[in-house]
């Protein structure tokens, strides 16, 4: 089967290519914007997905980012999307 090449103006590509770099911005804002920067564990499970089990199994393995201070956990939102990224 013969493909049909096309090639549009260098306006028109750069049009779409600014509008879809306008999109994905609105859309990341508006996604991040629903949750903080540095999540607690009962917010980074939901985040993720994940049981509150996985969660654990991940910090006792030292799979997952996060920060201990005190009894507290504290998970960077952009560590945790570059964690997720890599599994």
């Amino acid at each position: 089967m013969e493909q049909l090449k096309v090639e549009l103006p260098k306006n028109v590509t750069d049009a779409i290519t600014t509008a879809v770099f306008d999109s994905f911005k609105s859309a990341q804002k508006s996604v991040n914007s629903a949750w903080p920067l540095y999540l607690s564990k009962k917010q980074a499970c939901k985040y993720l997905n994940i049981s509150n089990k996985t969660l654990n199994e991940w910090i006792a393995t030292g799979d997952i980012p996060y920060k201990h201070i005190g009894q507290t956990y504290r998970f960077s939102r952009n560590d945790l999307d570059k964690f997720m990224a890599t599994k």
